[in-house]
């Protein structure tokens, strides 16, 4: 009886033992402090969306550190650009076919006053501002500032999330590049009605660029330079209409239907930014008249 106790009280060390291990690992685990850069899909992608109206436009990179219990020290975090991180990018989603390659944001378009993240013990994110000067950017182009952590002072990084990519979106009041804009449009080409949507990229702060009459666009910068037309809203919101790159277009005055103006729509139901334009224009050497109004819904409140 004595031998079978012995084996018992043995057993319950045991189990004991291995139930303290078992705990010490999990309580490792739940409380483990990690932090990454903050991103989204698998090139650490980090978007931001620029307005062209102002000529410094804030944006951030951030760090966040998880863990269920509050970090006792501070996370300083030195940052470095990286252009192996673009290249990486390009040649995964474009191999050899350069016309598509994302850009390094150019230098004279950003200040980074300090490369350095800070997450405050018991805090879970830190910030490094990012300044960019939006005027003049390409709405076409993808504009990337590679940056990956290259030193830390506390804690883990998770490796898979130690590199970001900041792309830089344009926005303007009437469109952005960070979803596909489409305006519908309706009127008359030649006299003939025609009707459908419009993609519009933002330009400048108060300029758009579309493609004229019923030219489909294409991510093409022939097509593009051929076919398209910049319409620029001034303060009493008139709209001066002018070849983007290589069309023949000019705007034409007097109709009152179509007065080359920019207006807030409310038919009672729902509000919308409008387009009502008027110009001529010549495409493969035919001239054609248009008279358009381009329409996109919006609530206020989101603006």
């Amino acid at each position: 009886m004595r031998y079978f106790k012995i084996k018992i009280l043995m057993l319950v060390a045991g189990i004991t033992l291995c139930s303290c291990d078992r705990d010490e690992l999990f309580n490792r685990e739940q409380y483990k402090k990690m932090f990454a850069l903050l991103s989204a899909d698998g090139f650490n992608i980090f978007a931001e969306e620029h307005d062209l109206k102002l000529a410094e436009s804030p944006g951030f990179v951030s760090a966040v550190c998880g863990g269920s219990l509050p970090t006792e020290t501070d996370i300083n975090i030195t940052m470095v650009e990286d252009g192996d991180l673009l290249l990486q990018y390009n040649r995964s989603n474009f191999d050899v076919d350069e016309s598509k390659y994302a850009r390094w944001l150019p230098r004279e378009k950003y200040d980074i006053d300090s490369y350095s993240i800070t997450i405050k013990a018991g805090e879970s994110i830190g910030l490094m501002p990012v300044t960019v000067h939006p005027s003049g950017l390409s709405p076409d182009s993808i504009y990337f500032i590679p940056l990956r952590a290259d030193r830390f002072t506390a804690y883990e990084l998770n490796p898979d999330k130690s590199s970001v990519l900041y792309r830089v979106f344009l926005k303007n009041y009437y469109a952005t590049n960070r979803t596909d804009t489409y305006y519908s449009y309706r009127g008359k080409r030649n006299d003939v009605n025609v009707m459908g949507s419009k993609r519009v990229f933002p330009v400048s702060g108060n300029s758009v660029r579309i493609m004229a009459g019923d030219i489909t666009f294409e991510p093409k910068v022939n097509v593009i330079n051929s076919g398209s037309v910049l319409l620029t809203v001034d303060e009493n919101d008139s709209v001066r209409i002018e070849s983007w790159k290589g069309l023949e277009v000019t705007r034409v005055n007097g109709d009152p239907d179509y007065p080359n103006t920019f207006l807030i729509y409310d038919d009672g139901y729902k509000t919308y930014k409008t387009f009502l334009l008027r110009y001529d224009y010549v495409y493969d050497g035919t001239k054609h008249s248009m008279r358009e109004e381009l329409r996109l819904e919006f609530r206020e409140e989101n603006e």
